[in-house]
């Protein structure tokens, strides 16, 4: 990615942090650095930590979601082999080994219950994070987490996980909008030096998110599934109605399984309501908390 792009998607980047009140900082752990965002702790009754997904980065919830921090205390995270994150090239960055620098850093950074939030890949972290330390966290939300199995895979990430094609990332612009029109139900209209930008962007990532992917099947698709059980944690499941990476239906065996959960469907996106419905996701998650507390 050559300067002028750099400097282009890191300005964005700054304008988002500033009108949020969002500081980057470090946190040191076993195999390397972990990156996050933080803001003031303006209600300390309630910390929200989030975690994205594959590909993503911490910078990328959009505006709704960093918008939160205007009135919560919110830690937004890079996840190993993501955004700002640095790691030794031994490191493993499948969801088990994403688990243990995880810990290193809530341990350290958040004392009380909070609230823990993750997307997709992010969401199986969450996932796993909650079953292992129940008493850490106070609710928990997953935006259409991975780690359950083949059975909720996507005819194309299934057909992509079986051949020798991928559809996790992009390297040219071409490929930035066949990886949109998975995993948004109406993809961003973006042009001009932007668009040449984020595909850039893309590329420089693309190796890393390749060795996340085998990483993750080597830790096994499913390694969520068995751990259901043990997440005591209040539990909001939220899902794209149009989701095409892990599918819909997923969503009632998945409240099947866990202890104390309720399920929210977001119309009209596919996989990162975030983006697409980010208002109504916040509301969704604003609601989960006010009623569940106690």
């Amino acid at each position: 990615m050559n300067r002028v792009d750099r400097l282009l998607l890191g300005t964005l980047r700054l304008v988002h942090r500033w009108q949020f009140g969002l500081k980057l900082r470090w946190h040191t752990g076993t195999h390397g650095r972990l990156a996050y965002l933080q803001n003031p702790a303006r209600n300390p009754r309630t910390t929200l930590v989030m975690l994205h997904g594959l590909g993503a980065s911490k910078d990328q919830w959009g505006p709704a979601m960093l918008g939160m921090a205007r009135h919560h205390h919110c830690v937004f995270v890079d996840l190993p082999g993501h955004g700002q994150s640095v790691y030794e090239a031994g490191a493993s960055f499948g969801p088990q080994a994403m688990l243990a620098e995880l810990e290193g850093l809530l341990d350290t950074l958040v004392e009380g219950p909070f609230v823990l939030v993750g997307s997709s890949l992010g969401g199986c972290v969450a996932g796993l994070y909650a079953a292992k330390h129940p008493q850490r966290v106070s609710h928990l939300v997953l935006l259409a987490p991975a780690g359950l199995g083949e059975q909720a895979l996507g005819p194309t990430l299934k057909a992509s996980l079986q051949g020798p094609g991928t559809v996790f990332g992009y390297r040219t612009v071409e490929e930035m909008k066949r990886f949109w029109s998975l995993v948004f139900k109406a993809p961003p209209e973006v042009g001009g030096r932007l668009t040449q930008a984020m595909a850039a962007s893309g590329r420089s990532r693309f190796a890393a998110v390749q060795r996340v992917v085998e990483d993750f099947r080597r830790e096994g698709l499913d390694v969520l599934l068995e751990r259901l059980p043990q997440i005591a944690a209040k539990t909001l499941v939220i899902w794209g109605r149009h989701d095409q990476v892990f599918l819909p239906a997923t969503l009632e065996n998945l409240l099947r399984q866990l202890p104390d959960a309720r399920g929210e469907f977001i119309e009209d996106c596919g996989h990162v309501p975030y983006l697409e419905r980010g208002a109504e996701v916040v509301a969704a998650i604003t609601r989960f908390i006010a009623t569940s507390r106690g």
